[in-house]
């Protein structure tokens, strides 16, 4: 455990004087948001919310899919940065070197990605509500809690595949190819619980998606544990 927070400190420190992947990740984020929010009229988010009508789908649902869609493409950015660092330099073939657990490894830079979540997500969001005009009382607190579970997965993932991705040329296209089909349940169980908080459902109604998303993150962090050894001695 102590080894896996000094790892991810490390990776911290790191970003704080070089600046290569929050900064990125959360610019590239605010311009999808902002693209995003052309197609809404002004004053949508403020809006009712209508009844429910056979193949129609509210702007506050949409709203909620956009967040989403924002975050994992600013998220992907980040992740796959953060594991090219390692690979200049053969700073990697160093940390192996050392004596520390590949799980423990991989622990500490899920841990690194998951910070970098969060700090993304403490900038998406406010700009979100204020962009999309959606009350900041649906959100809050319950879009903390969907997005504590959604993290602990993305980073995970984002760590696991970032790492495969780095041994192929064409990296940059390999990752979102890899990491895409592996991420939708987590991805679409986000999306609607934070499309129910915006229609005012809350995330009592939708407690079967917390179950998919706390079984995904069990399942990718025991995979990414076992399998980062094996990806990064390759």
């Amino acid at each position: 455990m102590r080894k896996m927070f000094l790892l991810a400190a490390k990776d911290l420190r790191s970003e704080a004087r070089a600046k290569e992947i929050a900064p990125p990740m959360v610019l590239f984020g605010l311009i999808l948001v902002f693209l995003f929010t052309l197609n809404f009229p002004p004053g949508a988010g403020q809006a009712p919310v209508p009844g429910p009508v056979v193949g129609a789908v509210g702007s506050r649902e949409l709203a909620g899919a956009f967040l989403w869609v924002s975050l994992l493409f600013a998220g992907i950015l980040g992740f796959g940065r953060n594991a090219s660092t390692e690979r200049e330099g053969n700073r990697i073939e160093g940390l192996l070197l050392a004596p520390v657990d590949p799980a423990a490894l991989f622990a500490g830079k899920a841990l690194a990605n998951f910070c970098y979540l969060w700090t993304l997500e403490a900038v998406l969001l406010p700009v979100f509500v204020l962009f999309f005009g959606v009350p900041a009382g649906l959100l809050l607190p319950g879009i903390l809690l969907v997005a504590l579970v959604a993290n602990v997965g993305l980073a995970a993932a984002g760590t696991l595949f970032g790492a495969a991705s780095q041994y192929v040329r064409a990296r940059e296209l390999v990752m979102p190819l890899l990491l895409f089909p592996v991420i939708i349940p987590l991805v679409l169980g986000a999306e609607r619980l934070t499309s129910s908080l915006l229609t005012g459902g809350g995330l009592g109604s939708q407690s079967r998606w917390f179950i998919l998303m706390g079984a995904f993150d069990l399942a990718i962090v025991a995979i990414g544990a076992v399998a980062f050894e094996f990806i990064v001695n390759e």
